[in-house]
């Protein structure tokens, strides 16, 4: 979808959420940077990296990123808290890589928060990790609180 066309409102946080990985898929840094609430508490830890804070700080990262081409990532398994003016949305990124000349699918967690702004949802938070190797990218638990 073409920036000039899309929405420049989201109307839920899901939208908000198909944009931002739209945005990857297409390699457009600048979609993504007008997906982002423009405010200096806004945070994005990317897997194995530090903590970036504020709008300028992450349009950086995702423009860094970017600058190497789409992002082929899909998400998955999404768990949801949803109120009337936040929502917080953990998936199970799916990233295509390449090592060398090997394409290799690298799973990811990552966690996404929105808040809901006169000018719509607004994402405020991605904070990814990688799946340790060897380990599910889901778990259901069902027995209680770990810690």
């Amino acid at each position: 979808m073409s920036r000039l066309t899309r929405p420049l409102l989201f109307a839920s946080s899901e939208e908000c959420e198909r944009a931002f990985y739209d945005a990857l898929e297409g390699g457009d840094a600048a979609a993504l940077a007008d997906l982002w609430l423009e405010d200096e508490d806004v945070v994005c830890v990317h897997p194995g990296g530090p903590r970036l804070t504020g709008h300028g700080a992450v349009r950086a990262s995702w423009s860094a990123i970017l600058a190497n081409g789409p992002l082929h990532v899909r998400s998955s398994s999404r768990k949801s808290l949803d109120t009337p003016t936040v929502a917080v949305h953990n998936v199970v990124e799916e990233v295509l890589v390449m090592q060398g000349r090997e394409r290799r699918i690298a799973r990811v967690i990552a966690t996404n928060a929105y808040v809901k702004t006169g000018a719509g949802w607004k994402m405020v938070l991605h904070h990814a990790s990688a799946v340790p190797d060897g380990e599910s990218a889901s778990f259901d638990e069902s027995h209680g609180v770990l810690h």
